[in-house]
């Protein structure tokens, strides 16, 4: 089965001219069994021809361009990434397999493996300005993250050659683990990790003092290496055993080992960290693996002998060498569909204003958040796994689903996104007191009706009325007496919690020798429905003698 050479055999082309295994029988597309939102897998997009046998991609800062190396000719493939074809080339060296690109896109360096030396390139002539000589077998290269240094694995002398890419020269030569392929640097670029694939095992290197700090047993020939975003998990794709490990950076220990394609050399993080791409080099594949979980979602049929992948910054599309196919895949990776888990609370009323929180993934940069049939959702923010949305308003009373779109699709209706309304409903409080105002030529009680919003959600509009004591002058100005009535209505909606007042007086005369009477004031109408109306009401009774005593309970 072929595979990219590796030391103790020397880079000979024959070795690559094994018929590769046919993508349409040895490698289907499988995705798990999800719901139907699910995000669609990678696909090929197109598939361009360069120089032979190409082994490393590097892709440009601006994502313009892609560097293509041919491990047979020292030809370098030039690909225009908005056309994707191939815009131009030029030649390096006898043959090469790693690039990579300056953090400002001025350079870039290649690995020549029969030469024993690195080629620095001027990218805006495409020519090449230094020949660096470095150890046996030059295969893996990394830049330090601000581009001072170029790290060179030497698959052959076992080393790793430190280069000062302000002068083109190496500074230092570090013993490393037997066979040294992959490299990956930490985002803060104080360790070098180093594949040792006849070690089996993981080098970490202190790039401050030159020095190896620690060892990590990984597998049967680890060869690819990628870190995740954050430093904190070194993927490793294994190629003899056919996994793909993962590594705890902090604690130097491997959290565990995932089942992938035959002959797995590379492996890519995405740019999030969500994903892992394994590069199945003898079965014509590219397993798509889930980090949180480190299962396997979907595998992809790609052209023959996948190698190194290059990813766009936005994580959206891929160039693909294929090592024996004398081509490059350009992948497409499809916006994640976002995905919700949980929602709370799960119910509220009709009136709307519920905030509600909503927990899934991939729901950043959402650009609808739904209620079923009640609509869309009055406001949200949205982060990767949570929003705050507040419910609309709505006459139904029922569960909808509450979903969130975002550019990649909208997240599939599932029992936890569930969210019940219930009819509104408002209770009225209300009070009254009166209070008896006695004078030499006139006296009266003066009345306070004091109506509260006891919710459970806002009384939106309410009357409450009352049948005045007849052969009694009423007047008021804030509620309408006519007919022996009294109404007083709502002028605003009424929150829970909040009050509002009503007078009327109530006139005795002088001449009155005795008399009693009672006052009743009850809501009459209103909405949203009262869940007790029986008890929105309230009464006074008073008595009067000579119209100068009056006394009210």
């Amino acid at each position: 089965m072929e595979r990219p050479v590796r030391t103790p055999r020397t880079p000979r082309r024959t070795r690559t001219a094994v018929a590769a295994i046919s993508a349409t029988t040895a490698a289907l597309l499988s995705l798990p069994a999800t719901a139907e939102a699910v995000t669609p897998p990678p696909a090929v997009a197109a598939h361009l021809a360069v120089a032979p046998y190409p082994a490393g991609v590097a892709l440009t800062p601006d994502g313009g361009h892609a560097y293509v190396t041919s491990q047979s000719s020292g030809a370098v493939s030039v690909l225009d990434t908005a056309s994707n074809t191939v815009s131009g080339g030029f030649t390096a060296g006898s043959g090469s397999y790693a690039v990579a690109v300056s953090p400002d896109g001025h350079r870039a360096y290649l690995t020549h493996h029969l030469d024993n030396t690195v080629s620095v390139v001027d990218t805006a002539t495409d020519a090449v300005t230094a020949t660096v000589p470095v150890g046996a077998q030059p295969w893996g290269l990394a830049l330090a993250p601000n581009g001072s240094r170029a790290y060179v694995s030497n698959a052959a002398a076992n080393t790793v050659s430190v280069l000062d890419t302000s002068s083109d020269t190496v500074t230092a030569t570090v013993p490393v683990g037997a066979e040294p392929h992959g490299l990956a640097v930490s985002p803060d670029g104080t360790r070098l990790y180093v594949a040792a694939s006849g070690a089996k095992a993981v080098t970490v290197v202190d790039t401050a003092s030159g020095t190896v700090s620690g060892t990590v047993p990984v597998g049967h020939g680890v060869f690819g290496l990628a870190l995740s975003p954050d430093g904190t998990r070194l993927w490793t794709a294994d190629g003899d055993d056919g996994t793909a490990a993962v590594i705890d950076t902090a604690a130097s220990t491997v959290l565990g080992t995932v089942a992938v394609g035959s002959g797995p050399y590379a492996v890519t993080v995405s740019p999030d960290g969500t994903a892992a791409y394994v590069s199945n080099y003898a079965d014509n594949t590219l397993s798509v693996v889930d980090t949180a979980s480190r299962t396997v979602t979907a595998t992809v049929p790609v052209g023959a002998s996948p190698y190194s992948l290059a990813l766009t910054a936005d994580g959206r599309h891929g160039y693909l060498a294929d090592f024996t196919g004398s081509a490059v895949d350009v992948v497409t990776f499809p916006l994640p569909v976002p995905d919700v888990t949980a929602i709370s609370p799960n119910g509220g009323s009709g009136t709307g204003g519920t905030a509600v929180t909503i927990t899934g993934t991939d729901l950043a940069g959402a650009t609808a958040v739904t209620f079923g049939a009640a609509g869309a959702a009055t406001s949200f923010s949205c982060t990767k796994t949570s929003c705050t949305a507040t419910a609309p308003a709505t006459t139904i009373a029922g569960a909808v689903d509450v979903r969130v779109t975002g550019p990649g699709g909208t997240s599939a209706a599932v029992a936890a996104d569930r969210f019940t309304y219930t009819a509104p409903a408002a209770h009225l409080g209300v009070a009254l007191t009166a209070t008896p105002v006695t004078g030499l030529l006139s006296s009266r009680v003066d009345y306070t009706v004091t109506l509260t919003g006891q919710g459970p959600d806002p009384v939106t509009t309410a009357t409450v009325a009352a049948d005045l004591p007849a052969g009694l002058t009423t007047t008021s100005g804030d509620c309408t007496v006519a007919a022996g009535k009294l109404s007083c209505a709502l002028t605003a909606p009424l929150a829970k919690g909040a009050s509002t007042t009503r007078h009327f007086s109530v006139g005795v005369g002088l001449l009155t020798l005795l008399r009693s009477w009672d006052v009743t004031v009850a809501r009459t109408a209103g909405a949203p429905a009262d869940p007790s109306p029986a008890t929105s009401r309230a009464t006074r009774s008073c008595s009067a003698v000579l119209g100068l005593l009056i006394t009210c309970k």
